[in-house]
């Protein structure tokens, strides 16, 4: 039962315990079994709703984004930086929208989801060209031939939000490197950055859903707070883990 409560709060919600006594404990065995299944309807639930809405929120702001490309170019000098503006309003709006609904479909057909032996080197180096053109240096270390079982669309997604969260926040701290080697029978990818860091309180927050460290951030200084709890759905999904650490617990 502890070992079930420690995979409840990682929100695996599968967990299920085999209890079949009539006293105290079975009762406290049946209950948690009760508990797993109403969580993961619950959240079931909330994402295929976020998914909903974002998939109807999509058609009408796509049409209002070609309404306003045709009267940006109607408009006059004066007015043009107003249609400007609002278009990037608009912009961001659907850039959350498309935020929801990949954090709303990475999950919700797992048993559609085809695992299969997945090259590495190509995943990534797409990542880095992707997202890391901003950024002086990004240092790839990874073994020949590396594979893993997985999903090629969610694991390149999953590495993509990594790559570009750690360009964002700590790219001009230092180099980026990301490493992936095999220890025992697993797979270990690190995306190391150079940048301050998480208080330690604070990092197993880091992949929950529009979880920001600071509330402050606005467009600019960052996102909605979906990228990590993407990346964490994606690499679930693929029967996988994921998690943070401070530079120096590495060492």
């Amino acid at each position: 039962m502890t070992r079930a409560a420690e995979e409840i709060t990682k929100g695996k919600f599968d967990v299920r315990i085999n209890e079949p006594r009539a006293d105290e404990i079975g009762r406290l065995g049946s209950a948690i079994n009760h508990m797993t299944s109403r969580l993961s309807a619950y959240m079931k639930g909330q994402k295929r709703f976020l998914g909903d809405v974002a998939h109807e929120l999509g058609s009408p702001i796509a049409r209002i984004q070609f309404g306003l490309g045709i009267l940006e170019q109607r408009a006059d000098p004066d007015n043009r930086k107003h249609v400007a503006d609002v278009m990037e309003d608009v912009a961001h709006m659907s850039h959350l929208v498309n935020e929801l609904l990949s954090f709303s479909r990475a999950e919700m057909n797992p048993s559609k989801v085809k695992l299969i032996t997945t090259e590495l080197s190509p995943i990534i180096r797409r990542a880095v060209q992707r997202e890391g053109a901003s950024t002086p240096e990004i240092i790839t270390e990874i073994e020949p031939q590396a594979c893993v079982i997985a999903d090629p669309e969610l694991l390149a997604r999953a590495l993509a939000n990594l790559v570009r969260n750690a360009v964002r926040y700590a790219g001009n701290a230092g180099p980026i490197l990301i490493k992936a080697e095999k220890k025992r029978e697993q797979m270990v990818i690190e995306i190391r950055d150079s940048g301050p860091g998480v208080s330690e309180n604070l990092l197993d927050q880091l992949f929950e859903p529009f979880y920001r460290l600071e509330p402050s951030r606005n467009r600019d200084s960052g996102g909605v707070g979906l990228g990590l709890a993407i990346v964490k759905t994606c690499i679930e999904t693929c029967k996988g883990t994921v998690s943070a650490q401070n530079l120096e617990q590495l060492h």
